[in-house]
C-alpha cells in the first residue's frame, strides 16, 4: 500500500525544513568566521543562505540562537573525541595524554569550529551574547574540562598522580596549557622559530607529567 498523500506532503516538508536550517547554519558559520559574532547580521545570514530574512526568523529567533546552535555542533564534536580519548587503552596518564591530543586534533581538523568558539579571543561573557546562551554555552565548556578532572581523579586514585593536588586546578591547568599553544599556534609564532606545534605539545606535556607524577 502507497504512502498516504498527506504523509508524503508532510516527508516533503519535513526535508525541506531540514534543508533550510542546515543552509542557515552553514551560512551563519561562514559569516561569524568572516566578520565575528558582532559583525553578522540576520541579513548577512539571510542573504548567504539565499533566503528571505523574515525566513529566517522561522527557523530561529535571533543570531544568538543561530550562534549557539554552530557552537553546540563544535562542541558535540569535540565532546565526542574527548570521550574516544577518554576510553582508549592504558592508564589515566595514557588517557590523559590522549585527551590532549584529541583537543589538538580537533583544532587541526575543525579549525573552524574552533575559531568559531574562541571567536576574536573576546570570550563568551564580553560579546554580547544572551544570558540564556552563556550559560548554556559554557556549561558545554564545564563538560569538556570534566572529562579532564574525573581522569586526573582516577589518576589520584591509582597513585599515578600525587594525591595533595586540587584536581579540578590542575585539570583547568594542563587544559590552559594546550590551549596557550594552540592560540600561539594560530598567530604564527611558532613560524618564527621553526618550531612544529607537535614538537611543543609533546615537551609540554611531559613538563607537566614530571610536576605530577609522585617519584
Amino acid at each position: 500500500m502507497g504512502m498516504d498523500i498527506k504523509d508524503v506532503i508532510a516527508n516533503r516538508q519535513e526535508a525541506e525544513r531540514k534543508e533550510r536550517i542546515e543552509r542557515i547554519l552553514n551560512a551563519g558559520k561562514k559569516l561569524f568566521l568572516e566578520k565575528g559574532y558582532l559583525g553578522a547580521t540576520m541579513r548577512d545570514i539571510a542573504l548567504e543562505a539565499e533566503l528571505s530574512t523574515g525566513a529566517i526568523y522561522v527557523y530561529f529567533k535571533g543570531k544568538d540562537e543561530i550562534y549557539g546552535r554552530v557552537c553546540e555542533e563544535a562542541f558535540h564534536i569535540l565532546m565526542e573525541m574527548l570521550e574516544e580519548a577518554r576510553k582508549s587503552d592504558g592508564d589515566s596518564l595514557k588517557r590523559l595524554e590522549a585527551i590532549a591530543r584529541a583537543y589538538v586534533r580537533f583544532y587541526i581538523d575543525y579549525k573552524d569550529y574552533f575559531d568559531i568558539l574562541s571567536f576574536n579571543d573576546l570570550g563568551f561573557k564580553r560579546a554580547g551574547i544572551s544570558e540564556e546562551l552563556l550559560a548554556s554555552l559554557e556549561k558545554l565548556s564545564f563538560k569538556a574540562v570534566s572529562i579532564v578532572n574525573d581522569t586526573v581523579l582516577e589518576g589520584i586514585g591509582e597513585g599515578l598522580i600525587f594525591g595533595n593536588v586540587d584536581s579540578w586546578e590542575l585539570s583547568v591547568a594542563l587544559w590552559a596549557g594546550i590551549e596557550g599553544l594552540i592560540f600561539i599556534h594560530m598567530r604564527g609564532y611558532f613560524d618564527n622559530y621553526g618550531l612544529d606545534l607537535n614538537d611543543l605539545f609533546n615537551t609540554e606535556l611531559r613538563l607537566i607529567f614530571y610536576g605530577i607524577i609522585p617519584r
